[in-house]
């Protein structure tokens, strides 16, 4: 354990002596010394610190990188500092960077750039890269076809092995691969071989001999959270990318998945939250107040109608004043529960092993969880009111409440985002205010209908 905190501060020692050797270089416009020094360093690394850096230096800094370090940079560093140097940076050379990188890469950033200045970019580029840049951004959003490099290495079931090795040979790859796609003469996909395969047959095997049938595979149109899925589950390092005739246009690689699993959680984070996850923070005052104002503006209604809840019992709570104490715990309580429910049901859909078809077993199984959340919150809530306001009527108010209101609120956790996903909505944008705000009403409502009940 020890070790592992000595790497950890080993490496941010080192991260932060980095950014102070280049501010020096900056600082006393020591180009040549700096890009010396930047040549030492992994472009992952330049990656991480160029966010610490103003916009002009930042600029400094990739100008003095080489073409295949700088698109490294560009693909890893944080989106803010990415639109900073597409803006400002030199188009041509910037566009000579992009060829350096692979297609899904550069893809990835063009689809940053404002719609109406991506064909310049693309013009800039040399033919065949544009082309296979066009033909990505052509899917769909989230969709297999944005996520995969349409490099990949194949070959036909009837060449023998060292054929296969010879035309591996003579090809150029840029990323790295581990399966070699077997092809008819149509390009399309009937079987894979496992590099080591290729090192372990005898010469003259055929590759119809060696290759693997049963394959997993998806079309251009396949969700990228499904993929992502399908690789966890199968421990894939690559999965192959057909259309819809069944030709083998592209693969996706384990690292273009973590990507998706970076892109899908941010993305479910923000909709839990009720913000908008594509805010990188160099939108206009009035773009980012349009993006969160919606969510605000539902929990402000919602707000108003839980205040006209409370005004529907207004002689309950001006018999017993001590009441209006309770309702922050009864509301926070309520939602907190509804969003623990929802979060657990949105990742168990988000990653599949949540079977709709069994939706009834998940619904028994969190009511049981109420159950048993709500007894203890009721014991304990009713303790303490007993304690704080010396009424035993007062306690068992609030202990009965609470234990309903978490009851109902858990449902509504499962319900909704069920409910949502089986209408074709993402279940995310179910949980967090949403589910909060709904909460909020319907627990003040039982709360101050018990005591209504109750006091009469």
């Amino acid at each position: 354990m020890g070790s592992k905190k000595d790497s950890v501060k080993k490496d941010l020692n080192k991260r932060e002596e980095c950014i102070s050797k280049i501010r020096g270089f900056l600082e006393k416009s020591l180009h040549e010394k700096m890009r010396r020094f930047l040549k030492g360093m992994e472009p992952e690394d330049i990656a991480d610190i160029l966010n610490e850096f103003p916009t002009e230096d930042k600029l400094r800094i990739f100008r003095s990188l080489s073409s295949h370090s700088a698109a490294v940079v560009l693909d890893d560093t944080d989106s803010q500092t990415r639109l900073q140097i597409l803006q400002k940076f030199d188009r041509e050379k910037l566009a000579g960077i992009l060829d350096e990188m692979p297609a899904d890469e550069a893809a990835d950033v063009i689809e940053e750039v404002a719609e109406e200045k991506r064909e310049d970019f693309l013009d800039l580029m040399e033919k065949e890269d544009a082309e296979e840049v066009e033909e990505i951004l052509s899917y769909p959003e989230d969709s297999a076809g944005r996520v995969m490099n349409p490099d990949f290495v194949s070959v036909k079931k009837d060449n023998d092995v060292e054929e296969a090795i010879k035309h591996i040979r003579s090809i150029e790859i840029e990323e790295d691969f581990y399966y070699v796609y077997v092809v008819d003469e149509e390009m399309r996909l009937k079987g894979i071989v496992p590099l080591k395969k290729f090192f372990l047959s005898p010469s003259g095997t055929l590759i119809r001999d060696v290759m693997e049938e049963d394959i997993h595979s998806v079309f251009v149109t396949t969700d990228q959270e499904q993929v992502a899925m399908i690789m966890r589950k199968y421990d894939l390092l690559s999965l192959p990318v057909t259309d819809e005739k069944g030709e083998l246009v592209g693969r996706i690689t384990a690292d273009d998945i973590i990507d998706v699993i970076d892109e899908e959680q941010a993305d479910d984070i923000s909709k839990m939250t009720g913000t908008i996850e594509e805010e990188k923070g160099t939108e206009t005052t009035f773009k980012a107040t349009q993006n969160r104002l919606p969510w605000l503006i539902t929990c402000m209604l919602g707000s108003i109608v839980t205040g006209l809840v409370i005004q529907m019992f207004e002689v309950t709570l001006a018999e017993m004043i001590a009441l209006v104490s309770f309702i922050p715990v009864i509301t926070a309580t309520g939602g907190n529960s509804g969003v623990q429910a929802s979060t657990v049901v949105v990742r168990g859909i988000a990653l599949g092993h949540m079977d709709l078809s069994k939706v009834g077993e998940e619904v028994l199984r969190q009511f049981k969880i109420a159950l048993s959340l709500g007894l203890v919150c009721g014991i304990v809530l009713t303790f303490l009111a007993n304690i704080w306001k010396g009424q035993s009527i007062l306690g068992v108010i609030t202990g009965l409440s609470i234990f309903l209101v978490v009851i109902w609120s858990t449902c509504v956790g499962v319900f909704v985002p069920v409910m949502f996903k089986k209408l074709g909505i993402d279940p995310a944008i179910s949980s967090g205010p949403l589910i909060t705000t709904m909460n909020d009403v319907i627990g003040v409502f039982i709360y101050l209908s018990i005591a209504t009940m109750l006091l009469s």
